[in-house]
């Protein structure tokens, strides 16, 4: 999808390879194209300290509506055996939430 001039970043890779087998960015990206990569495990590291991420301002600009990060099921605590069935039926199309009331 990136157009040569165009950027990409690849930021950590949790599920490994095995769900996209044929996924070789070096090879399937056109020439032209920067390409970066983040592996989330320097995350706290003295070279990427966690104080460098912007969590409080991403925070605040999501509580004045610029970007959408509501979650697309909220469950509670004692709805976790369907919040379970709803994920591995692959039924919810964004991320859930599970709360405990105390």
């Amino acid at each position: 999808m990136v157009r040569r001039d165009g950027k990409v970043c690849l930021a950590g890779w949790l599920g490994g390879l095995a769900p996209i087998p044929d996924f070789n960015p070096l090879l399937q990206m056109p020439s032209g194209v920067d390409f970066t990569f983040f592996g989330s495990f320097v995350f706290g590291t003295p070279e990427f300290p966690l104080s460098d991420v912007p969590l409080q301002s991403i925070a605040s600009d999501i509580a004045a509506g610029k970007y959408s990060a509501a979650p697309s099921r909220i469950f509670r605590f004692d709805e976790i055996r369907e919040a379970h069935r709803v994920m591995e039926a692959n039924e919810v199309n964004g991320k859930m939430v599970v709360v405990h009331d105390e």
